[in-house]
């Protein structure tokens, strides 16, 4: 799930505003090349609105790639351009903007508020690591499992901000030196953006892969099915980055012992458990087993109408109305919920739009018959085998997101692999599920994810050291992605 808060550092997948060349380049460039594609006589089998549709999708793909301007204001491109050209009706271009899935994003958005407000992430991550033993490569192990679990249901970004501290006073303690510093750290940002890919919830660019397969396909993936295919890839990529970051890896016994005195230290300066995050457990809690049985609870007569979004919902209306108990709280004056509006007010609405113009566009693709033709020049690549296809894709798309945003890199390639689809007759789940799976695995640099930038900050891990492991780690997932998924 993206961060949240108005002191993040650069939102996962969102780099933040950049100035220089590239973003003056793509302002530029942008127009220039969308208004010479939509000009341009359209090709046999085309009408004129498709190639203004391509002209726009041009023009959202650069300005999302450059950061031209912000990405949230590029996402509304679609609603000021498809309705005054005729190409779509204004409610047909405002609907994926209320879309569910991105009702869905808002509702997990709002539950993750309140378990960072009320530090209950920092008691769960804490827990496992006091768990994990002295060891320092099982250490490694816990600092991963702890961030990746976190990272299921909150923000990848806001998990690394809250891990990173927590790792490098371990660090310290242990005296392990860079090098160990180096493999937790990195240890961190790796297992934030693996953990992402565990559930619906957990980063933005699968629910743009559920919200598009809905749309343009028909197919409909529930939060189990989804934490069917997204677990297995945590419990093939965690093991690989940790192989990875801990080869070689030695520590003293007084070095393991001195880490594992630090995180009970931690641990214990925590206290008890309070009573607002015993409540936002509780509510936390049932949401997460109301989606994960929910195909179970829509048996129940009185439930038959619930959904992934309608539980999302709930839960963040429960957040409001459930009291949060605590004194200090009270004497400030603030609401008596759990969460208040001033809370409410860090939800990142920025992505919110963007998974909106997102599906806006793929829906103008869709309806323009820009899809389909273009499957009639993709149709070549039907001889090739299933698993060279996927392989392409996953190669391609794990070392854009190096580079670009992961949201703006799966947006501009979902119309391309419906299109594909159709030319191959693959099933379309088996193009784009892993092409999401892949757009999370930007490891290499720190303009790459929230997680990587949130680690490069610290100045403890150099962008060698970064590059070094990440292309590795790339590596690694890119055989995982397509073996799993191809074979």
């Amino acid at each position: 799930m993206t961060e949240m808060g108005e002191t993040s550092p650069p939102r996962e997948g969102m780099p933040a505003e950049s100035s220089g060349f590239a973003p003056k380049l793509g302002l530029f460039l942008g127009p220039v090349l969308a208004l010479i594609v939509a000009l341009l006589p359209p090709p046999a089998g085309l009408e004129p609105s498709a190639m203004r549709v391509a002209g726009l999708f041009l023009l959202m793909a650069i300005w999302w790639a450059t950061e031209a301007i912000p990405m949230a204001v590029t996402s509304l491109l679609p609603l000021a351009i498809l309705p005054l050209f005729g190409i779509l009706e204004l409610k047909d271009v405002a609907a994926p903007y209320a879309d569910p899935v991105v009702m869905l994003l808002l509702g997990g958005f709002i539950v993750a508020l309140a378990i960072e407000k009320w530090n209950l992430h920092r008691r769960i991550a804490l827990n496992v690591l006091r768990v994990s033993g002295a060891r320092v490569k099982i250490l490694t192990a816990g600092v991963m499992l702890a961030t990746a679990l976190l990272s299921m249901w909150i923000s990848n970004t806001a998990t690394s901000l809250m891990m990173t501290p927590i790792v490098l006073s371990v660090a310290v303690a242990a005296g392990g030196g860079p090098r160990l510093a180096v493999a937790l750290l990195l240890g961190v940002c790796y297992a934030a953006s693996i953990g992402g890919l565990g559930t619906p919830a957990g980063t933005p660019t699968n629910l743009i892969a559920i919200g598009w397969l809905k749309e343009n396909a028909g197919i409909e993936i529930t939060f189990r099915e989804w934490m069917a295919t997204g677990v297995p890839m945590i419990c093939l990529m965690l093991p690989a980055a940790w192989l990875i970051l801990t080869w070689g890896l030695k520590s003293t016994k007084e070095q393991a012992e001195a880490a594992s005195a630090s995180i009970r230290t931690q641990h214990g300066a925590l206290g008890r458990i309070t009573r607002p995050e015993a409540s936002v457990a509780a509510v936390f809690g049932l949401t997460a087993a109301a989606w994960i049985f929910r195909e179970q609870l829509i048996k129940v007569p009185a439930l038959s109408g619930l959904s992934d979004m309608g539980i999302a919902m709930i839960g963040a209306v429960a957040m409001f109305l459930v009291p949060h108990g605590d004194a200090a709280t009270k004497a400030d004056g603030r609401g008596g919920g759990l969460l208040d509006w001033n809370d409410a007010r860090n939800v990142p609405w920025d992505v919110v739009l963007l998974f909106g113009g997102g599906l806006s566009i793929a829906a103008a693709i869709q309806a323009s018959g820009l899809a389909g033709w273009l499957g009639t020049y993709l149709a070549g690549l039907a001889t090739l085998p299933p698993i060279v296809l996927i392989l392409i894709i996953v190669t391609m798309v794990v070392f854009l997101s190096e580079v670009m945003s992961n949201v703006a890199a799966m947006t501009t390639f979902l119309p391309v692999l419906g299109a594909l689809s159709d030319a191959t007759g693959l099933d379309i789940r088996a193009l784009v599920v892993p092409c999401c799976v892949a757009a999370s695995c930007g490891f290499m640099l720190p303009i790459a994810t929230g997680p990587n930038a949130v680690v490069y900050a610290t100045r403890r891990v150099t962008v060698r050291e970064m590059a070094r492991a990440g292309f590795a780690l790339n590596l690694a997932c890119i055989a995982i992605i397509t073996l799993y998924f191809g074979l």
